[in-house]
């Protein structure tokens, strides 16, 4: 991590959860970040948080934006590069999922999970492209994925966001392929954890809740935020060489393809309701 140090990182959705934990662990090794999240209460109190003040450890940099908002985007881009020097790194870590069916879900829902989790991520992708470049510097951009976007979740109403992450994926190849064509060094790396332990991974799950595989859900192993920050520093991590393209991480005893299934009873339930 050495060669990041003085550095400066963008991470998106990072006000809580994976993305907070990301921005501390980038901290500790150095790395000046510039947290984008939309909820300015929880910037403040990520700014005011002991966990990311130490000796040696790099400046943070607070700022509410709304990544599907593309002038906002480009905005920070900006900002970056006129009070910064230009981004090193990116982390997008911003996404969404909801439940929301193929055979009844509302049209609004789905754009929500692809405007945010695809279009968004393309976006501030472009934007750091353009922003190393005219910076010269080789810089890495780091996708957070889902194992979700390598199987089909057998969660009752979770398809599209199953899409939106398969979609991340042929976005990390076409990306990582136009920067070949264009003699780029930039990496661009994907990060899929599996069920990790987050407000938004509680929310899917209450709103999921079934009455006959609700005891399988709960006993689900699950990885901490920590543990997608330490990936991200082992990605980051690698000598100019060597690219990490994929990185799939489950808690011990997990598996990346789920194996359980809703009861017929459930699923039309849920279709009524």
């Amino acid at each position: 991590m050495e060669q990041w140090k003085g550095k400066v990182a963008i991470v998106t959705g990072a006000s809580a959860g994976i993305g907070e934990a990301i921005v501390f662990k980038l901290m500790k090794y150095g790395v000046h970040v510039v947290a984008l999240a939309r909820r300015e209460v929880k910037l403040k109190e990520l700014a005011e948080s002991p966990n990311g003040k130490g000796n040696n450890y790099g400046t943070l940099h607070t700022k509410v934006c709304d990544v599907t908002d593309e002038q906002a985007v480009k905005n920070i881009f900006s900002w970056v590069d006129s009070a910064l020097g230009g981004v090193s790194i990116l982390i997008n870590n911003a996404g969404t999922a909801k439940v929301s069916s193929l055979l009844n879900g509302k049209l609004e829902d789905w754009q929500d999970i692809m405007n945010l989790n695809v279009l968004a991520l393309n976006v501030c992708s472009r934007e750091a492209y353009q922003s190393m470049t005219r910076n010269k510097i080789d810089g890495h951009i780091i996708q957070v994925n889902s194992t979700a976007g390598h199987n089909i979740t057998p969660y009752f109403s979770m398809k599209i966001y199953n899409a939106s992450k398969h979609v991340v994926r042929v976005l990390c190849e076409g990306l990582r392929h136009e920067l070949q064509l264009v003699g780029s060094k930039i990496k661009v790396s994907s990060i899929s954890p599996g069920e990790v332990s987050t407000d938004l991974s509680l929310n899917i799950l209450e709103r999921s809740r079934e009455s006959n595989s609700i005891v399988q859900v709960n006993n689900i192993n699950k990885l901490q935020t920590e543990d997608v920050a330490n990936a991200v520093i082992s990605t980051l991590a690698t000598p100019p060489t060597v690219l990490i393209a994929e990185m799939t991480i489950v808690a011990k005893g997990s598996t990346i393809q789920p194996h359980f299934q809703p009861s017929p009873t459930v699923v039309k339930n849920l279709l009524n309701s």
